[in-house]
């Protein structure tokens, strides 16, 4: 347990500002920080910081955690936008994209993963009713209900994605494995190290020939573990 984000979570009505904060002092995922602070995503958010919460060995502290929360953070607490009046009531504001920013193709998997596919995409369209639902309730009880919903699905497409991630990189682990060559590892791995910015298929493929080059016995030097420490990509 980490104190300060389980205090945080035992909160009725969380602001966004703190949490995020919380999430960049604790986590070492800077892609998420991007993610979460560039749509406001509070679900996702909170699904996050739980993980975090749950975790027995967690000890992970952010040396440039308010750098990455000034860099990443899209609505930071002294710029803010206004409230609403008093006397209006003030709902949650969630913004969702209708799907994840990835590239993953269903026509390229197989059956089994294609049915994941379809139901981690439905859960979106659940996920967005709940939240209509929640800004159109009259009373806390409803909006409370509508906000477990719109975390459960977030939880059930977090779940679905983490299944399809998990065969892409064994079937990239697969492909080095059968066709491996030293060079063309090496130069994959210095052109993603090069690159400002590194997508999800990228870094997949970078780690599955990280391991290739491990399992054939060849030297990674000390020079390139630490940049891809950097990179968060072992």
């Amino acid at each position: 347990m980490v104190e300060p984000i389980h205090e945080y979570l035992q909160q009725a009505n969380p602001d966004f500002a703190s949490g995020f904060r919380l999430f960049c002092t604790y986590s070492p995922n800077q892609s998420l920080m991007s993610f979460i602070g560039r749509k406001k995503d509070m679900p996702m958010l909170l699904y996050e910081l739980r993980k975090i919460d749950e975790s027995p060995v967690h000890k992970y502290v952010n040396p440039n955690a308010a750098t990455d929360e000034a860099r990443f953070n899209r609505f930071p607490a002294a710029q803010a936008p206004a409230a609403a009046a008093p006397e209006a009531p003030q709902r949650p504001e969630i913004i969702f994209k209708t799907y994840d920013e990835r590239r993953t193709s269903r026509a390229a998997l197989p059956p089994e993963m294609q049915k994941i596919y379809d139901e981690t995409t439905a859960e979106y369209k659940v996920r967005r009713a709940h939240h209509e639902k929640m800004k159109a309730a009259r009373t806390d009880k409803d909006r409370a209900e509508h906000r477990a919903g719109i975390i459960a699905a977030q939880e059930r497409i977090a779940a679905g994605w983490k299944q399809i991630d998990t065969f892409l990189l064994e079937k990239e682990k697969a492909a080095q494995a059968t066709s491996f060559n030293e060079k063309n590892c090496r130069s994959y791995i210095s052109k993603a190290l090069a690159s400002k910015t590194i997508s999800d298929r990228v870094a997949k493929g970078v780690t599955a020939r990280v391991q290739a080059l491990l399992d054939h016995g060849c030297v990674i030097s000390e020079e390139t573990q630490q940049l891809l420490r950097k990179r968060k990509l072992v």
